[in-house]
């Protein structure tokens, strides 16, 4: 009886962030998904979803428009073939080379890892760093 008192809070558990909002379960590549943006960066929005005991990032820019998906299950990162353009990514599995002379924005940190973009002028890739 105990364990099935304690699950409820275990799901919950699992939907968090860590910075205090629950993450969606549905809207998933939508414009303006019904989801808290947790971006740290003004000039983006990240949302977060999951489902099934996977977590799903991803990240608009102001416009509404999908830049990148970044899916985890535990240790393992990879980026989804999401929005109407080409994204370079990088992710742990798999290092891209940052373009030379770009700048970076922290666009989500959370306990685990970060998201950011890096830039010279409209290029840009994406990178998913670990502490």
């Amino acid at each position: 009886m105990l364990l099935l008192a304690m699950a409820p809070m275990s799901a919950k558990a699992q939907m968090s962030d860590h910075h205090g909002k629950e993450l969606a379960s549905h809207g998933l590549g939508q414009s303006y998904p019904m989801a808290s943006d947790v971006s740290q960066d003004p000039n983006w929005q990240v949302y977060g979803f999951e489902r099934d005991g996977i977590s799903y990032y991803q990240v608009n820019d102001l416009s509404g428009r999908v830049h990148l998906i970044v899916g985890r299950a535990g240790d393992s990162y990879w980026a989804l073939p999401a929005g109407d353009m080409p994204v370079r990514a990088s992710v742990p599995s798999r290092r891209e080379p940052v373009p030379e002379g770009a700048d970076s924005a922290v666009v989500y940190r959370h306990q685990d890892f970060s998201i950011l973009r890096y830039g010279v002028g409209n290029e840009a890739m994406w990178s998913v760093e670990l502490p």
